[in-house]
Parts: C-alpha cells; structure tokens; sequence
C-alpha cells in the first residue's frame, strides 16, 4: 500500500471517530464502533512500521558494486571507483530519506487519529 492509500484511509477512518451522548445503549454501541476503527487504525500503523523497517532494511543493505566500479578498479582507477561507489551510496540515501519522510507524514496522522 502506498503513501496516498494510507493517507486516503486514515482520513476515511478518522472522519468516522464520532460520538454523540444519546441513550446508553447508542453510547455502547457507538464506543465499539470506535473500538473497531481504533483496531483498524493499529493495522495500519503497523503496516507503517513495517514499510518503514523494509526501506531502513533496504538502505542499509549494501549490495554488489556495480560491474563499472569493478571494472575501474581492476583497469587501476580506483580514485574514479571510490567516487562512483559513493555516489551510488549517496543516491540510496537520498531515496531512503525521501520514502521514509512521506511514510512519516502518513504515520504522524495515523498518530493524530488516536
């Protein structure tokens, strides 16, 4: 599930979160609908998390030099293999810092629904 889904799904559930002191028994029933909505929005919190642990996972993964960078260092460029390793690490972090601050953003009103 994507940012906008999460989003669009928590502004549905929170728009849902009403409760109006009628008889008792419209009070029970309307505190276990919000129990329900609460159960809800737990799931996609953790589902947040979880996307948040999968895109921490994925940065942090260092995986294979690139078949360039290999290559430079095997012809003896090693100065033009370090910086493009570099860069490719820089550029992770760049797309890990961008995904988890939109995934923030849906987890913060996730927070602000409860």
């Amino acid at each position: 599930m994507n940012t906008l889904e999460i989003t669009q799904k928590i502004q549905q559930t929170q728009s849902q979160i009403s409760l109006t002191l009628d008889s008792p028994k419209s009070v029970k029933l309307q505190v276990k609908q919000i129990s329900l909505l609460q159960k809800q929005l737990r799931a996609i919190k953790k589902e947040v998390n979880a996307n948040i642990r999968n895109i921490n996972q994925e940065a942090s993964q260092s995986g294979t030099d690139s078949i360039v960078s290999v290559g430079l260092d095997i012809f003896g460029k090693h100065k033009w293999a370090g910086r493009l390793r570099a860069e490719t690490r820089r550029t992770i972090e760049r797309e890990k810092n961008y995904l988890v601050s939109h995934t923030l953003k849906s987890k913060k009103q996730l927070t602000i629904s409860f």
